[in-house]
């Protein structure tokens, strides 16, 4: 008998999407996407990341909170930020679910012209 190797991806069941992933977003959008979906590695979640102070403490950080999303609450979305540092700004998208280029494109374009902009 050969070597049993663990599992390298999750295979997410795509039965969950609608309400984890696109609970407000357009049927169209979904079936695209479930369609387009394969399996999350599971190195990049596994390994322990390492960041140095003097790069990472350098980098201003735009957070878009996503405030319909069922897949991370917003709960859980403002301890991800308070956790970060440095300088942030934080702005929010209503009626957004974890897929806001599907649930609300115009507004996430718009919010992300006006991040380009700030200096």
């Amino acid at each position: 008998m050969g070597t049993v190797m663990p599992p390298t991806a999750i295979n997410y069941n795509k039965s969950l999407s609608k309400e984890l992933l696109f609970n407000h977003s357009p049927a169209k959008d979904v079936a695209l996407a479930s369609v387009s979906m394969r399996p999350i590695p599971f190195s990049p979640v596994l390994e322990k990341l390492t960041l140095s102070e003097m790069k990472h403490g350098s980098v201003r950080r735009f957070y878009i909170e996503t405030i319909q999303d069922n897949a991370v609450p917003s709960s859980v979305q403002r301890h991800m930020i308070a956790d970060s540092t440095p300088e942030q700004e934080v702005f929010s998208l209503k009626g957004a679910d974890h897929s806001p280029f599907f649930s609300k494109p115009q507004a996430l374009h718009k919010l992300l012209v006006e991040i380009s902009k700030i200096q």
